[in-house]
């Protein structure tokens, strides 16, 4: 399916043809989809009884999916390519190249924050003095350090009861 839930579509027929909206529900067997205010109907609920009221309900119902199409941030309805990009195969706009699957752009832009406040880090430690525990770390390690084998003292140990 080159349709997801979450994508942003526009319908290409039916009676709202021309209408955009976020796709809700994508049924693969069926090859359907449901549209956020596209293609609603109204659903006519009688009263079974004296103190019930009868209603319409107006829900949202399928369409096929040939009848939609996804919307690229450029602004223009494409269809869907598949590349590989950085080993993992994604999503992208046949028109722009530009990457559709919003899993993989948040994780390139949360990458991307982390190797920005690493090299941030790194020069931040070089210039700001030790915090009372980086200290004592630092001591404790010095501390543990081993001693050689020839530096050791072997005391003699103390043999008896009393």
């Amino acid at each position: 399916m080159s349709i997801k839930k979450g994508d942003q579509v526009v319908v290409l027929a039916g009676k709202d043809k021309g209408k955009k909206g976020k796709v809700v529900l994508v049924d693969s067997e069926n090859g359907q989809v449901i549209v956020e205010g596209v293609n609603i109907v109204i659903k006519h609920k009688k009263a079974r009884s004296a103190q019930q009221k009868s209603s319409r309900e107006k829900k949202p119902h399928f369409i096929h999916i040939s009848n939609v199409q996804v919307l690229c941030k450029c602004g223009k309805r494409t269809r869907v390519a598949h590349q590989v990009v950085d080993g993992k195969k994604v999503r992208t706009c046949a028109k722009c190249n530009e990457v559709l699957d919003k899993k993989y752009v948040k994780a390139a832009k949360k990458a991307e924050k982390t190797e920005d406040k690493s090299e941030d880090t790194e020069t931040k430690k070089d210039k700001a003095p030790l915090k009372r525990r980086e200290v004592k770390s630092t001591a404790d390690v010095k501390v543990k350090a081993p001693v050689s084998a020839s530096k050791q003292m072997n005391l003699p140990r103390k043999v008896g009861g009393s």
